[in-house]
């Protein structure tokens, strides 16, 4: 999930913005990457976990360029929704949700559920860091909402273990081809594991992949329908 700067000062306003749990960033073997975490084994985990998806994300082109800090929060409250992750622009922080409390929030969501504590945690992070790389990436330009998650879920899926994706894919089906139609942000917001499992089908159609992914971080291609008539 994505975080604006509109959405930090709203939440600011509001005297609700989420405090992280306290401990001072550590940084990691990567240096792109610090992590602020209670305990010391959680942040050799994330530091091992976070390096190991950037260099997953530069076998796509998608290259960070800036530090990113990785926090574990009592509760990764989004301004939308209360969520297990999200990345915070204008901090370049990626926050998560302590495990310790994912039962509440997984209770409804039966795909992740299935999952252990972590083939989550590397989901979270390929989707949170995909995020904030697509944005550091398109500089000035803002990328739609819709196109930074069908990235971000494409990412999320793609770099899964396969046996942990076959999972998702059996609890969250999408009939086969996949449809541009159904990449709609509306879409994301009331079904977001079937909108991923059918960006991820998309994605992997021989004339998508990476380059699709390459044109929609440059503006030369879209799902949003103020640019895609077609879509609406």
């Amino acid at each position: 999930m994505f975080i604006s700067a509109r959405d930090v000062l709203a939440f600011m306003l509001l005297g609700i913005l989420t405090s992280p749990l306290a401990a001072e960033p550590m940084l990691c073997p990567d240096p792109l990457f610090a992590v602020s975490a209670a305990d010391d084994s959680m942040v050799r985990r994330l530091c091992s976990i976070a390096g190991e998806i950037r260099g997953h994300l530069e076998t796509c082109a998608l290259t960070q360029s800036r530090n990113l800090t990785v926090e574990i929060t009592d509760d990764a409250s989004h301004p939308l929704a209360s969520c297990l992750a999200y990345y915070d622009c204008e901090y370049e922080v990626v926050r998560i949700a302590d495990p310790v409390g994912w039962d509440a929030l997984l209770e409804q969501d039966q795909a992740y559920a299935s999952l252990p504590e972590d083939i989550i945690l590397k989901a979270l992070l390929t989707h949170e860091i995909t995020h904030a790389t697509v944005t550091q990436m398109a500089g000035e330009r803002k990328v739609p909402m819709v196109d930074q998650e069908y990235i971000a879920a494409s990412m999320e899926l793609e770099f899964m273990q396969d046996d942990w994706r076959e999972v998702l894919l059996a609890i969250a089906p999408v009939e086969l081809p996949p449809k541009e139609g159904l990449i709609d942000i509306w879409i994301y917001g009331f079904a977001p594991r079937k909108f991923a499992v059918n960006a991820w089908q998309h994605f992997r159609l021989p004339e998508n992949g990476c380059a699709l992914v390459q044109r929609i971080v440059r503006g030369e291609a879209s799902f949003a329908k103020s640019a895609r008539p077609d879509l609406r």
